[in-house]
Parts: structure tokens; sequence; C-alpha cells
């Protein structure tokens, strides 16, 4: 558990640190670019993320997977992985501006796309991301990704005032992640065996492409979910109602954050706990569960009362629309805190298939009602349409699991046995964290003087 908790601290301190300059700049440049380039922007970056998607190879899962099974060849693991990501990624690439530019003729698009998509040939590094987490030193790359984020706000807030064009936002953009990922590369190298194509096992890619098929077109079907809102508001309705969809939806998008960085730290010990004890791992899995929708509604339910507010203070005028869209979308938040915790335990059992199905129906439902509703609505039918996906990707991973575990934790959601003891084990817990803490510390003091 400790183990955990570090991990949880430093992807935390990563989201948190980022979390309110984030808000801040992305408010700054809504407000400097305007709705309609603001919104091309983001298309572009909707569509290199589902691009991206692809890329990944489904890799973000299986290398921890692969380094907790072969602790004796990291760097052979590593250097495979790094390459396989990398060729997809070049290949993305160019698929990615190739579509972009035959379906938006504009060259704002194409100038925006020419930069976003290299988002997806530096993300085939994050490899290493997977490399810490599993030796427990995620502070490794936690510390420069911060710092280096931290510093380029400064430089777009700095553009800003100086009434830069977009080009040099962009600029910036690609400057931050060149100069974060040359840092966490030159770190490893230093330390660890560098990244060379000497040590790329084909034997090994062929063999973790055969397994990852699925996990593939289950990152495609998540991000789908995400992204294919923008792709079809740009289709369907205008770049200034997606501008608009764009700002609420990344507020509301920024919750997102605590569930990911709890699941993500959470994997490797419940593998780990599942083969010491089986009733231990479906204990804490349950406890997860109900903490995640009770922190989920909580949240629906304050940031609905503050929407306009909110809008008005960050975005002003020019975004009057975005407070509608956020009081709907924000309730999407419950079905993905939720989601959160099943997909780590269909992955830790193996039921890659249960995900993919239930994103390929939820996904298709999200199409459909999109469709319908944005002619009419615009972004408000695009924020109904993703929480009705959201809910429908829980339920269908649910039903669809034959040995009714999803269903038993789900069940005990409103359980009120259930729902005291994890309070009473929480209370205790942080009781006794908190004194230790207090004790050595006091005793220290004392010896000291």
């Amino acid at each position: 558990m400790r183990s955990v908790f570090e991990n949880s601290s430093w992807l935390l301190i990563d989201k948190i640190s980022k979390l309110f300059p984030g808000i801040l700049v992305l408010a700054l440049l809504a407000r400097h670019l305007g709705p309609r380039v603001f919104g091309i922007w983001n298309y572009t970056i909707a569509f290199s993320a589902i691009m991206g998607s692809i890329a990944i190879l489904g890799m973000d899962k299986l290398v921890i997977k692969e380094l907790m099974a072969n602790e004796e060849e990291p760097s052979r693991i590593v250097s495979t992985i790094a390459f396989m990501r990398l060729v997809a990624a070049l290949l993305c690439v160019g698929i990615s501006i190739f579509l972009v530019h035959l379906m938006n003729p504009d060259p704002v698009y194409l100038l925006c796309i020419s930069f976003t998509s290299f988002t997806v040939i530096f993300q085939s590094f994050d490899v290493m991301d997977g490399f810490y987490q599993v030796s427990n030193s995620l502070k490794t790359v936690i510390v420069p990704k911060v710092m280096v984020f931290l510093l380029f706000c400064i430089f777009k807030c700095i553009a800003i005032f100086y009434d830069a064009p977009l080009r040099t936002f962009l600029w910036l953009s690609l400057l931050e992640l060149a100069t974060t990922y040359a840092w966490i590369l030159g770190r490893y190298t230093l330390h660890h065996a560098p990244l060379s194509l000497r040590q790329v096992s084909f034997h090994m890619a062929r063999r973790l492409l055969g397994n990852s098929w699925m996990l593939i077109m289950a990152n495609l079907l998540v991000v789908l979910f995400m992204k294919v809102d923008n792709v079809l508001l740009n289709i369907l309705s205008t770049p200034e109602e997606l501008g608009n969809y764009v700002v609420a939806v990344r507020i509301s998008e920024l919750w997102y954050a605590l569930p990911t960085v709890v699941s993500t730290a959470m994997l490797p010990m419940l593998f780990r706990k599942k083969e010491e004890d089986k009733a231990a791992y479906l204990h804490a899995l349950g406890r997860w569960l109900r903490i995640s929708c009770l922190i989920s509604v909580l949240l629906a339910i304050v940031i609905s009362l503050s929407a306009g507010m909110l809008m008005q203070l960050l975005y002003g005028a020019a975004y009057a629309t975005a407070a509608g869209i956020l009081r709907i979308h924000i309730w999407s938040a419950i079905p993905v805190f939720m989601m959160m915790v099943m997909v780590q335990y269909l992955f830790v059992e193996g039921k890659y298939k249960l995900y993919f199905y239930s994103n390929m129906m939820s996904l298709a439902l999200n199409i459909v009602i999109n469709l319908v509703l944005i002619p009419r609505m615009g972004g408000k039918g695009a924020a109904i349409a993703t929480v009705a996906a959201y809910f429908g990707v829980y339920i269908m991973m649910v039903a669809q699991d034959k040995s009714k575990q999803a269903w038993l934790l789900t069940r005990k959601l409103i359980h009120p046995a259930s729902i005291y003891g994890d309070a009473t084990d929480i209370r205790h817990t942080l009781r006794k964290s908190w004194n230790n803490y207090l004790l050595p510390g006091s005793h220290k003091s004392i010896t000291h003087e």
C-alpha cells in the first residue's frame, strides 16, 4: 500500500500543480484567440488524440504487466515498446495531416494539425512512465513534466500579453513537449541503459502486438468517446459552437484526473493483492467504487450550481453558451469515476473483450444521439450524448460480466453496512497516519532540544 500511496501522491501532485495554471492559461488563450480559432485548434487536438490512441498500441497497460513479469530485462522491454510506438506514431501523423486537410481545406486547420499531430510522436516515450511506476520512482518523470509545464505557462502568458498570433502558441506547445521528453529521455539514458535498436526484440514485439489488438481497439474507443463530439460539432455545427463546448468540457474533464491518478497507481497493487488474497482484492475494489461514486455525485452538484459564475469569470461574454453545456456535461463524472474502477477490475481479470464490447456499443449510442441532437441543440446536445454514453458503458460492462462480480460490487454502492465499514476504516487509517506523523516529529523536536 505504501508504493500505491507514493505513486498516487506523485501523480496527484502532477495533476494538481497543472490544474489551476492550466485553467488560467486556457481561459486567457480562449479569450485571446476567440471561439472560432480556439475551436479549430481544439478540433485538431481531438483528431490527433484519436490517432494517438492507435499509436499507443495498447502498451500503456501492457508495459506495466511486462515489466512486472520480467524484472531482469527492463531495458529490452522499454526499447522494444518505445520502438513499436514510434513507428506507429509516424504513420499516424501522416494520416492525421492528410485526413484533416482533405476534410477541411481551410489553411488554419492545416496549420494546427501540422503542429498538434507531433504530440503523437512524443507520447511514444511515455513508456518511461510505466518503467518508473513499476520501480516506485514516478517523481523522476513527474518533476520535469511539472517544471516544464509551469515554465511554458509563463511563456504563453507573455505571448498573450504581447498579442501573439496563433502560430506562436503552436510553436510554444511543440517546444514544451520537446523539452519535457528530452529531459526525461536524457535522465533515463544517464541512469539506465539508453534506448537502442540493438535492444529491440522483434519476437517480443510480435508477441505483444498479438496480445494488444483488443487493447488498441479499446483505447481507440475510449478516446473516440471523449473526442468524437468535438469532431461532429465541427462537422454538424460551427467552430464557434465547438469553442464554447470545449471550454465547458475542459472544466468538466479536469476532474477526471482524480480517478485516473488513483487507477494508474492502484493497478500494480491490484495484481499483487489478487495473487495474495482474493477476498481482500474484492474488498478493496468495492470500497474504491463506493468512494468514487460519492465524490463524483458531490462534484456534479457543486459544479452544476456554480457553472454560470465559473464561465463568466473565466471566459467572458464571448462564451455565453458554455455554462449551460457545463451544467449537463459535469454529470458524466459519475459514470466516469465508477468506470475507472471497473476498467481496472476487468483488466486484472483479463476480461478485455467486455471493456471493448461495452465501449463499442455505447460509442454507437453516443454517435447516434450526437447526430440527432447537435443540429438542434449544438453543444448541449453533444453534452447529453456524452452523459448517456458514459452511463451506457458502465451498465454494459456490469451486465456482460458473467461472473456477476461486477454486479455484486455495484450493488454494494448503497449497502449501509459497507458504507459504514468504509467510513470507520478510513477514519482509523487517517488517525493512525496522523499520529505516526506527529509522534516522530515531536520526538525529534524534544530530542533536539
